[in-house]
């Protein structure tokens, strides 16, 4: 059963749930009052524009999907985005009793990718399956405060069949993902658009319904022509 929540919290963070389930973390909810998606509204205040960003793999990722997603950060957002020595996978981050890795702490870690007083936006890419404790599983996480996300292709690489996609549907999904994640941490919220970028993914077939773009309120909230 889906729950509403407000659409900010002091925690700074997002989390994109893989089930109806909404969530409490800023902007989870995709039910908007007034008639208004929250990138309409007053509260959301997008952030300076950054001159660059930064994307890190964890885990085996191949490198060519790494390059097609920093060309969509690119594409979509204007400043370049940088392809940071990758790390390994984030054992710390394992829960046994789930066997899946715990988004949160991943995002801790990221925060270390980037060199001292650097504030540039990281997201980081990886292979394992993801949670926070009251959803079953996250297609990603974003931190607004740390300037951190985390998106995983664990279950972007499967179908509802559970056979492996095809590489370009598999490429598609994780650029549309990681412009999701990238725009939360530059201060959107998800959008009521389907077709939209920050539209919440509920499952991984709704990736391919979106993006990889923003529609025009979402470009308007950022400053983008």
């Amino acid at each position: 059963m889906a729950r509403s929540h407000p659409e900010a919290s002091s925690n700074g963070r997002t989390a994109d749930f893989g089930s109806a389930d909404e969530g409490s973390n800023p902007s989870a909810s995709t039910k908007h009052p007034q008639g208004r998606t929250a990138n309409q509204r007053a509260e959301v205040r997008p952030l300076q524009a950054p001159a660059r960003t930064a994307l890190v793999s964890l885990g085996v990722i191949p490198r060519q999907l790494l390059s097609d997603v920093a060309g969509e950060l690119h594409s979509v957002f204007g400043p370049p985005s940088e392809l940071l020595p990758g790390q390994q996978r984030p054992l710390y981050a394992f829960n046994k009793d789930r066997n899946q890795y715990h988004s949160t702490a991943i995002l801790r870690r990221l925060a270390l990718a980037r060199g001292p007083g650097d504030t540039v936006p990281v997201v980081g890419l990886t292979d394992v399956d993801l949670f926070i404790p009251d959803a079953p599983f996250v297609f990603g996480e974003a931190d607004r405060d740390a300037r951190t996300a985390v998106v995983s292709i664990a279950r972007l690489a499967h179908g509802p069949d559970g056979r492996q996609v095809d590489p370009e549907r598999l490429r598609r999904r994780a650029q549309v993902e990681a412009v999701h994640e990238l725009g939360h941490l530059l201060g959107l919220s998800h959008c009521a658009d389907a077709r939209c970028a920050m539209y919440l993914s509920h499952k991984a077939s709704d990736s391919d319904r979106k993006g990889p773009g923003l529609c025009p309120i979402c470009r308007g909230a950022l400053g983008l022509s």
